[in-house]
């Protein structure tokens, strides 16, 4: 008989008279129908228990507050598929004007940035792009330290985390950062326009990366990767958690290792990673660790100098000082089935000792444009099909950094 009873057996009136009878007649049952109500008013009480909590967070607004964030943190999350779609009349906006007269009203930003935080932001509309054009000549240190201010261009509506050698982290829109207007000849002797810095680094600290992540509510996790090839994932659940915490962590595993880059991913990606000594691994984000490792085995003279997600559309394009292209389609791409790899070499060995180095790589298309920064601090644009049947481009100096967007 005592088999019909268990934890979640309810404590009635009629219960108790049927226990009291059980007792009555086989008074060796006692003992198991005592262990059964301590059992169960155990239960009770640490259910009532957190019915106390929850009434106090209720009471408190503690669970208010925690309900606000997370609505608060969806409707950011709502806004950012808006602004990286064209906003909330980007229908109406296809329907009156057409695909073709829509297409140009998009606004490119080039930003170029450097690990003291400064930031150059040129506007560059769709409908005005020009093969070889000179989109101006920015003045001050290019490459503060030895290491080369970096380029990302990005369309006006995208958000930006800004991600600092700590692991803190800045959420700013494009549109907030300052435009800077350069010259398109060079300055007096000791004349310099202002730089802005749209987010201060802190003292110890160096910006790591501009990341676009207007794609966080469609993204799986987040990818962090090093200067040495040491990558980390993180479940794109946590982003509420980091940006309201403006800390995403270092993800190394330690100095002189520094952040270098912020991917947004699904299982289905493929992840490329590129060093300055011209070594190319490509990893499927799937096989990533969720704690930090070595994934690509570089020197104690390399880093990476681009980390990048590859559409299965694209290919990749390969941009080195001296201004030579190199090509690679996206099937000729290699996954390594197994981290901790070397990966595989750009260019030849003899190439590399004649000191020729990677300064960028970018995922493309045929449609596309570049952005180069030369040396003497020049901008120029360049059209991807233009680079890709030339194999080079003309450089001012040394080619500092490249970056590509489409139109």
């Amino acid at each position: 008989m005592l088999l019909r009873y268990n934890l979640t057996t309810m404590i009635t009136p009629d219960k108790i008279e049927e226990w009291i009878q059980e007792v009555t007649e086989r008074q060796e049952s006692a003992a198991a129908i005592l262990r059964l109500i301590a059992n169960r008013l155990g239960e009770l009480t640490s259910r009532n228990e957190e019915l106390l909590e929850e009434n106090i967070a209720l009471r408190s607004g503690r669970r208010v507050e925690e309900y606000e964030s997370r609505i608060a943190h969806l409707e950011y999350q709502l806004n950012l598929i808006k602004r990286q779609l064209g906003g909330e009349l980007l229908e109406e906006a296809l329907v009156s004007l057409g695909a073709a007269q829509a297409a140009t009203s998009v606004v490119v930003s080039v930003l170029v940035y450097d690990i003291h935080g400064r930031v150059y932001r040129l506007e560059l509309p769709a409908k005005e792009l020009a093969g070889g054009a000179v989109l101006g000549r920015l003045e001050g240190e290019l490459a503060p330290g030895g290491i080369p201010a970096r380029l990302l261009a990005a369309p006006s509506t995208e958000e930006l985390l800004f991600i600092f050698t700590s692991g803190r982290i800045a959420a700013r829109p494009v549109t907030d950062l300052p435009l800077y207007q350069p010259s398109v000849h060079p300055l007096k002797s000791g004349e310099m326009s202002p730089v802005p810095i749209p987010v201060e680094p802190r003292f110890g600290e160096m910006l790591a990366c501009l990341a676009p992540f207007s794609r966080l509510p469609l993204a799986q996790f987040f990818v962090q990767i090093s200067r040495k090839g040491c990558l980390k994932k993180i479940n794109a659940a946590m982003a509420q958690s980091i940006l309201a915490n403006h800390y995403i962590g270092a993800g190394i595993k330690a100095a002189p290792d520094q952040t270098f880059e912020l991917a947004l991913c699904g299982n289905a990606d493929l992840l490329l990673l590129v060093s300055r000594e011209g070594y190319l691994l490509g990893v499927a984000a799937k096989d990533l660790p969720f704690a930090v490792e070595e994934v690509m085995r570089l020197g104690s003279s390399d880093h990476l100098v681009a980390a990048l997600v590859l559409s299965p559309q694209a290919s990749l394009l390969i941009m080195t000082q001296i201004g030579k292209v190199i090509h690679r389609a996206g099937e000729d791409l290699e996954v390594v089935p197994s981290l901790r790899s070397k990966g595989q070499p750009v260019f030849s060995a003899s190439r590399r000792e004649q000191g020729v180095r990677v300064v960028g790589a970018v995922a493309v298309s045929e449609d596309d444009w570049g952005v180069a920064l030369h040396g003497d601090g020049q901008l120029s644009l360049h059209a991807v099909k233009d680079l890709l049947g030339s194999g080079a481009l003309d450089i001012r100096g040394e080619l500092l950094a490249f970056t590509a967007f489409p139109t």
